[in-house]
């Protein structure tokens, strides 16, 4: 699924200006060591944790991109490191799981490759 359709479907906001692309996994977490364990290429990450470290850990387990939840304020300096890092930024007001439920309802597969219906 695209970054532009996942932005809208979770009435959400593109961060800074990044190219269109394609997520077709997600996973949900606010704790850096378990994006270690979870993390996938090109995964969404779901998550209202807005540290440095968060941004580290996504470019190591090579996360495509990073959807802020709960409104939570980011600052220029994790704005910075994503671009740095080319790792996309979207933010929404939405809490994690209606973010989740959205998106798995759209189609969006789990970090086990679990589907809508399924």
């Amino acid at each position: 699924m695209l970054l532009s359709e996942i932005t809208k479907i979770v009435g959400g906001k593109k961060l800074w200006d990044f190219d269109d692309k394609n997520c077709g996994i997600c996973g949900a977490t606010d704790m850096v060591s378990e994006l270690l364990a979870i993390g996938k290429d090109d995964i969404l990450l779901i998550t209202g944790l807005t540290t440095p470290q968060m941004i580290k850990a996504a470019d190591i387990v090579r996360v495509g991109a990073i959807l802020v939840v709960r409104g939570k304020d980011v600052t220029p300096q994790f704005v910075e490191l994503s671009k740095e890092y080319k790792i996309p930024l979207i933010g929404t007001k939405l809490f994690m799981f209606a973010a989740c439920g959205k998106l798995f309802c759209a189609g969006l597969s789990d970090v086990n490759g679990n589907r809508y219906g399924n």
